[in-house]
């Protein structure tokens, strides 16, 4: 039985065995970057030519759709089990649909008027309009989300900031891997703040 404090609600049965891929999508300034790191750290892979410090894969940041497409094709290639980090992906990804092996949604939400502050921060338009336009998008994804017929994960960012042990024991577990605390401080990686790079957190010198 779900804890009352646990960040996540699942849709379907999430796969732990065999190829798959995860989209992780929400809202800009929504937490999807954590969420995204707390991945790399459990050893999934999240493209190619990551920024570190948005966690954003070059292969899926501003390109064509049949870029994207090809760049899904090379990571299949490489990986059994991988995904990528894009906030509005939930814009492109029917486009890439056909060529998803297995396709598992990840979308982060956040307090929205928390995350209103932050957008009109970044991308000033107004603290009431910043607002609506994160309501809007969660609208969206959440559509996707419904209409897929594919395992969902759907992650509050606040409760998983604010229980950090539980969040990564219930995530790992959904993801199917198994966290190495000893290796990497996910503790302070997740911690509120700044964007942080994962090579900082890793307890052993070059381990990441």
């Amino acid at each position: 039985m779900q804890k009352r404090q646990s960040a996540l609600i699942v849709k379907g049965t999430p796969a732990t065995e065999g190829p798959r891929t995860y989209a992780v999508f929400g809202v800009m300034r929504g937490g999807t970057t954590m969420v995204a790191g707390v991945m790399r750290a459990l050893g999934i892979p999240m493209g190619a030519e990551i920024n570190e410090d948005n966690q954003e894969s070059a292969e899926f940041a501003d390109r064509p759709v049949e870029e994207m497409a090809a760049a899904v094709a090379r990571n299949n290639a490489r990986h059994a089990v991988w995904g990528w980090k894009n906030p509005n992906a939930a814009d492109y990804l029917d486009r890439l649909w056909p060529a998803l092996r297995n396709p598992h949604l990840i979308c982060v939400f956040r307090d929205s008027v928390a995350n209103g502050q932050g957008l009109n921060r970044w991308h000033p338009m107004g603290r009431i309009q910043a607002v609506q336009e994160g309501l809007l998008r969660q609208q969206r994804n959440m559509n996707l989300i419904a209409l897929r017929n594919c395992p969902a994960i759907l992650i509050s960012y606040e409760k998983a900031e604010r229980d950090k042990a539980l969040f990564l024991e219930e995530f790992s577990a959904a993801l199917g891997v198994t966290p190495n605390r000893d290796a990497f401080d996910f503790d302070g990686f997740m911690a509120a703040g700044s964007y942080k790079r994962l090579d900082a957190f890793y307890r052993t010198p070059g381990a990441a």
